[in-house]
């Protein structure tokens, strides 16, 4: 293969360049100073470029060990032409020098390592040999058994892992066995059983481990295989304890399974140090404890369980009873119970016992203890409680029965009676009559008639009881048929001395008149401004007569005029009034006619009330300004108004006033402006606010 050419120069300069030209051999270009072709080829290795003016009499040759491992400190020995040693420094370089030219051959050498090639053979020809590259590779170490797999012991249906450590050159190899046989895919440096049974246990299990240097075999490991555990499960759950402060609460698990069972007892949800059995005692509590809850977890080796959880109530310390309110004398009527009752202060349950003059009263045990129906022989008994609590006893004072001899009730009417004066024939008038009893016993009424049917009576149910000492109302009613007076009496039959009980009654029956009253008849509104309304006017409506008036009807006419407050029907009694609010709002100017009518059962119906109003135009108000040019030179004003002297300024010109004067025909009656102007010059400047001006629209 050509791979170079010489080209004949006048210069005597020798330049050699390396072209290699990739693979195991290169080429090289020299250039001498003759007129010739040279062909040139060589063998493994590179020239390094040099520049000379005579040729060179030594040479070197050089290369790299790799991996540092196998290199670092290597030892090569050099034959051939000439024989050296020479040793890899540190990054695995080694070079020989001052060869002559001539073939020679490189063997390396490192204790525990072979290389690749084992040896290299070159020729030196005129210039220095590199690129002498050798593999260190390290020695075959036969496997050793570091940690041998260790015994193991699993439940049934469990599975059991055995683990191996080796050592020596990889690749390691691995086969597992049971009892000696290999065991199908059991090939790594662990080996996890299918699931066991209790026909495993006793099995051995070895493993044989291997490399191209040789084979170990591990010592046995033995498996155990125990019957299946049984999971936890609560039997009794710990109940609430309820304890005083000072005190401690135990809580109790009875729970089942295989042991042996261990047990975790946990507050408010956090675990109790040392809290590892199947009850659990607090230390003495505070009131701080109340409220917490207790649970324990329960474990053995096929599972764990969670109690429910148990709540701890702390009350505080027993205080002893005391009587707050003792017993009250009682005076009841013999027929009668009497009821006595205490209020005791104390740490609760607190228990009561009754006793009558000193003995115990079977089953009075309650705060309060009411007697059976007494006698008069029953009168000054004496009656007390014991009240009694963990921390002590006590005594209340004894309360005295007295029993009255059985009372009578007695009535008593208030009127006695009853007037009712004039009443329009066919309409009803109704009094109250008070029922008192004044007994001591209570009262029953089984009959009130009235002994004239004009008369009649309401507002109660026979029988009507009346407790002694207290009082009831009835209503008794008027309604004559015709003109004229009437008398009567309403007759009442009762339990009490005398009965039955008699009150007078009497009352006129006059004929009705319906009417009604205006005031006033007619309504002026006067001048009002077109598309404004006017003051409100109040017409009054009174009914005159003796008798209820239905208004079943209240209109208005008239263009503008409105009416308020006559929604109907409606009805007025006598001398009830009506208030009609009026308003007066003309849509054009010119006088306006109208009236407001009243339709109802008085006599005279309808009633009306004339309406009169003239509506006028409105006045157009304007305000015109005037003011002194300013000194300056402006390009214009702005007017601006406020309805508040001083402040709060408003412009009214859309654009600059170029003149000295503007009229301002936005301005309401009755309103007062304040107007000040200011002056704009051609860069939009704007000056203070003049001097106020006012103007009052009339």
């Amino acid at each position: 293969m050509r791979v170079g050419q010489v080209e004949a120069r006048e210069r005597t300069e020798v330049s050699l360049r390396n072209v290699r030209n990739g693979g195991r051999h290169g080429t090289w270009l020299a250039v001498l100073a003759m007129a010739a072709v040279l062909l040139l080829s060589g063998c493994s290795g590179m020239v390094s470029s040099a520049n000379s003016t005579g040729n060179p009499t030594s040479f070197s040759i050089a290369g790299t060990i790799s991996p540092l491992a196998g290199g670092s400190g290597a030892t090569l020995t050099l034959s051939g032409a000439a024989s050296a040693t020479a040793t890899a420094d540190s990054a695995g370089n080694y070079t020989f020098t001052g060869l002559a030219n001539g073939t020679y051959t490189i063997v390396p050498s490192h204790a525990g390592f072979t290389f690749t090639p084992s040896s290299q053979s070159m020729t030196v020809n005129g210039a220095n040999v590199a690129g002498m590259n050798f593999t260190a590779n390290g020695a075959t170490v036969a496997p050793t058994i570091t940690t041998p797999p260790a015994n193991q012991t699993v439940a049934a249906g469990q599975t059991a892992t055995f683990t191996v450590v080796a050592g020596g050159t990889a690749p390691l190899s691995y086969q597992w066995q049971k009892n000696g046989a290999n065991i199908t895919g059991a090939t790594s440096a662990s080996y996890t059983t299918p699931i066991t049974t209790t026909a495993d246990s006793g099995s051995a299990f070895a493993v044989v481990v291997t490399n191209t240097a040789g084979t170990v075999t591990s010592a046995a490991a033995t498996l155990t295989v125990t019957a299946a555990a049984v999971a936890p499960t609560i039997t009794t759950q710990p109940a609430n304890q309820t304890v005083t402060a000072g005190q401690t609460a135990t809580f109790t698990v009875v729970a089942a399974g295989a042991a042996p069972l261990t047990y975790q007892w946990q507050k408010n949800g956090a675990n109790l140090t040392g809290a590892t059995s199947a009850s659990y005692t607090t230390p003495a509590t505070t009131t701080a404890d109340s409220g917490s809850t207790f649970r324990v977890v329960v474990a053995n080796t096929a599972g764990t369980v969670t109690s429910a959880a148990a709540t701890l109530t702390v009350t505080a310390a027993a205080v002893a009873p005391t009587i707050t309110t003792p017993p009250a004398n009682q005076t009841v009527t013999a027929g009668q119970t009497a009821t006595f009752t205490v209020v005791a202060g104390g740490t609760a349950p607190l228990s009561y016992q009754w006793q009558k003059s000193g003995v115990n009263i079977a089953g009075a045990t309650s705060a309060s203890y009411t007697t059976q129906v007494t006698t008069t022989t029953d009168s000054g008994s004496t009656f007390d409680v014991v009240v009694t609590n963990t921390a002590g006893t006590v005594t209340s004072a004894a309360a005295t029965l007295t029993v009255n001899a059985a009372p009578t009730p007695a009535i008593q009417v208030n009127p006695t009676s009853i007037n009712f004066g004039n009443d329009v024939v066919g309409t009803n008038l109704s009094q109250a009559l008070i029922i008192r009893n004044t007994g001591t016993a209570a009262l029953t009424i089984t009959q009130v008639n009235p002994t004239v049917s004009v008369f009649s009576v309401s507002g109660f149910s026979l029988p009507l009881n009346v407790a002694a000492g207290q009082q009831t109302t009835i209503t008794v009613a008027f309604r004559p048929t015709t003109a004229g007076a009437v008398s009567g009496n309403l007759s009442m039959v009762s339990n009490a001395p005398g009965s039955p009980t008699s009150i007078g009654l009497s009352g006129t029956g006059v004929a009705a008149t319906l009417t009604l009253n205006m005031t006033p008849t007619s309504l002026s509104f006067g001048n009002v401004t077109t598309g404004t309304s006017s003051a409100s006017e109040n017409v009054t409506i009174t009914n005159t007569g003796n008798a209820n008036i239905t208004i079943s009807q209240i209109s208005v006419s008239g263009t503008g005029y409105s009416l308020t407050g006559g929604s109907t029907p409606v009805t007025l009694t006598p001398s009830q009034n009506l208030i009609l609010v009026a308003q007066f709002s003309p849509l054009a100017a010119g006088s306006v006619s109208g009236s407001i009518s009243i339709v109802s059962n008085a006599s005279g119906s309808p009633a009306s009330v004339t309406l009169s109003g003239t509506g006028v135009a409105p006045v157009q108000h304007s305000v015109t300004l005037s003011w002194n040019g300013s000194t300056s030179v402006v390009s214009g004003y702005n007017v601006y108004r406020s309805t508040v002297s001083g402040s709060s300024y408003v412009k009214v010109n859309t654009s600059l006033d170029s003149g000295l004067g503007f009229t301002d025909t936005t301005v309401q009656s009755g309103t007062t402006y304040y107007y000040v102007t200011t002056a704009v010059d051609a860069s939009n400047n704007e000056s203070a606010f003049s001097n106020e001006v006012p103007a009052v629209i009339p």
